[in-house]
């Protein structure tokens, strides 16, 4: 099959980096659709709405049926729940929009004739082990959120191997740019920084001021992301 005549699929595509791998993605030529529940993401990201759809991504049967519909061949998967730092307090939630959420798009897909999985996972499976962080670390996930990246991760692998579709797996870290959420009191400090300076308000850093982030900018990860979904190189990895 031509990669240009293939369906894509972004899930979270309304959210702030899925709604910039979908630009990417549509401005290539290729046909590509869009879900996302819209309890992370904003409509106004929605450049193209004729090919979007609201969804629950939860609901089992309704997801099938949206995948039955469009078959794709490759998927982005972004949807998450995206409660890093936090998960601890809200594990049930991390656990179904993660975990039960991507098993409710894999497994249909899958049945369906899936050529490739783009797995959007995050740096907190390394957990607190020494920066920087490297591919070659072995996974120690420390909270909740964590837990469920690295048991999709693991899904993706094992199913790949069984039903012999291709993945990627991208971890990225502290991402920022337009289109962030700038209204989330808990996670990304670019943001919070940003809503604090707009309002006014004092700029706070906790415990002793030797924290280490390696801030990424959204217009060098989305491209990335889209290029590494797309290279022969970055399969199984």
């Amino acid at each position: 099959m031509s990669a240009k005549k293939s369906k894509i699929l972004v899930t979270g595509s309304a959210g702030f980096i899925g709604s910039h791998i979908y630009d990417l993605i549509f401005d290539m030529g290729y046909e590509v659709y869009g879900a996302d529940d819209l309890s992370g993401g904003f409509i106004r990201n929605v450049s193209q709405k004729k090919f979007f759809t609201k969804l629950d991504l939860r609901d089992r049967v309704k997801t099938a049926a949206y995948i039955e519909k469009i078959k794709p061949d490759i998927i982005f998967h972004l949807a998450a729940d995206a409660t890093e730092g936090r998960s601890q307090f809200t594990p049930f939630s991390a656990m179904d929009r993660n975990i039960v959420a991507y098993k409710n798009v894999l497994i249909p897909a899958i049945k369906h004739g899936l050529k490739k999985m783009i797995l959007t996972s995050s740096m907190s499976v390394y957990g607190a082990q020494q920066v920087p962080f490297k591919e070659s670390m072995m996974p120690q996930p420390e909270d909740i959120y964590g837990i469920s990246k690295m048991s999709m991760e693991q899904t993706t692998r094992v199913l790949a191997d069984v039903y012999g579709f291709e993945f990627v797996v991208i971890r990225p870290h502290n991402v920022y740019g337009p289109r962030q959420n700038l209204s989330d009191p808990y996670r990304n400090v670019v943001g919070i920084f940003i809503n604090s300076l707009l309002h006014g308000k004092n700029l706070y850093i906790y415990g002793d001021g030797m924290q280490k982030r390696a801030f990424s900018y959204i217009d060098d990860v989305a491209p990335a992301m889209v290029k590494a979904g797309f290279k022969k190189e970055c399969e199984g990895r």
